[in-house]
C-alpha cells in the first residue's frame, strides 16, 4: 500500500478482519484518532483522513467543500484498499458528515470496496436541518465553541504561538461545516452505529439516534459518559462496539443498486 497526502495509515496490520478509515472533526488531524488506533484489535488496519490546512498540510489551501474532501479521498483509497477485508468508515463531529458523505459516494460507484459498517459520533443527523453551532464567525466566537466543547486544554488557547497552528484548521473547517446542505440522499442496507456522549453540550442523544433513519440497514445508539469529546474517556467503551460491529462482517459486498441519494453534497 502506498502513502498519500490524504490518507495516512495510523497503524498497519500484517493480516486482520478489517480496515477502518476515520475522519478527523473540525479542526482535527489524523493523531485524533491515535488513541482509538491503539485500543483496536491488533488484526484492525486503522487510517485516518488528513484534510489540509493543519499541521503537515498547513500551508496548502482548505479544501472548498465537503464535495472536494470526499472527491479526493475517493481517488486515493484504492491504493490502500487490501480486497479481502471489510471497509468500514468512522467519523465524529464535522467527520461523520464526511463518513456519510463517503459512504454514500462508495455505494453509487458500486463497487466492492464499499464499506459494510458505519461508525457516526458525536454530530446530530443532517435530517434535522443546520445546527446552529456551525455558524461561527470570527476568531473570538470560534475559541468560544471550542472552550465550550471542551476538546483541548483552555490553558493552550492562551498562547499566540499555539493560536496560530490552531486556527487557520479551525476557520477552514467551520468554513465547510456553515456550507454543508444534506440533499435528502440515504443509505442502502448499510449498518449504522452511534455513538454520543451523554454531556454532550450540542447533541442530544435523541438528535444522535435520527442517524438511524438514513439508512435502511440495521444500526444501534450508544450513549456514553462524557461531553462533545467523549471518546478521549472512553476509547475503550469504543474500540470495543467497533470490534463488535465489525466481527464477521463480510469480505467484499457485492453490488445492490444506486443508494436513494445520487447527489454530490451540496453548499448553500
Amino acid at each position: 500500500m502506498t502513502s498519500s497526502t490524504w490518507i495516512r495509515r495510523l497503524r498497519p496490520a500484517a493480516s486482520g478482519t478489517a480496515q477502518l478509515l476515520c475522519f478527523p472533526h473540525a479542526g482535527g488531524a489524523v493523531n485524533a484518532y491515535g488513541g482509538l488506533a491503539r485500543a483496536l484489535d491488533p488484526g484492525a488496519e486503522v487510517f485516518a483522513v488528513q484534510y489540509p490546512a493543519r499541521q503537515d498540510r498547513l500551508g496548502e489551501p482548505p479544501a472548498r467543500d465537503f464535495g472536494e474532501i470526499v472527491e479526493r479521498v475517493l481517488a486515493e483509497l484504492p491504493g490502500h484498499r487490501d480486497p479481502g477485508r471489510p471497509l468500514a468508515l468512522f467519523g465524529h463531529s464535522m467527520g461523520a458528515l464526511l463518513a456519510f458523505e463517503t459512504a454514500r459516494a462508495l455505494q453509487r460507484a458500486g463497487a466492492a470496496d464499499r464499506p459494510v459498517h458505519l461508525f457516526l459520533s458525536g454530530r446530530a443527523s443532517p435530517s434535522l436541518g443546520p445546527r446552529a453551532s456551525d455558524f461561527q464567525e470570527g476568531d473570538a466566537a470560534l475559541l468560544a465553541e471550542i472552550r465550550r466543547l471542551g476538546g483541548m486544554d483552555p490553558r493552550l488557547l492562551s498562547e499566540p504561538g499555539i493560536l496560530d497552528l490552531i486556527m487557520p484548521p479551525v476557520r477552514a473547517d467551520y468554513r465547510l461545516l456553515g456550507q454543508y446542505v444534506w440533499d435528502r440522499g440515504t443509505l442502502r442496507d448499510l449498518p449504522v452505529t452511534v455513538l454520543v456522549g451523554e454531556d454532550d453540550p450540542i447533541v442530544s442523544v435523541d438528535q444522535a439516534d435520527q442517524w438511524r433513519g438514513l439508512t435502511s440497514g440495521p444500526g444501534r445508539t450508544l450513549a456514553l459518559p462524557g461531553g462533545h469529546f467523549f471518546l478521549d474517556q472512553q476509547i475503550e467503551r469504543v474500540a470495543a462496539a467497533v470490534t463488535e460491529a465489525l466481527d464477521g462482517a463480510p469480505a467484499a459486498p457485492s453490488a445492490a443498486g444506486d443508494p436513494a441519494g445520487q447527489g454530490r453534497p451540496q453548499s448553500r
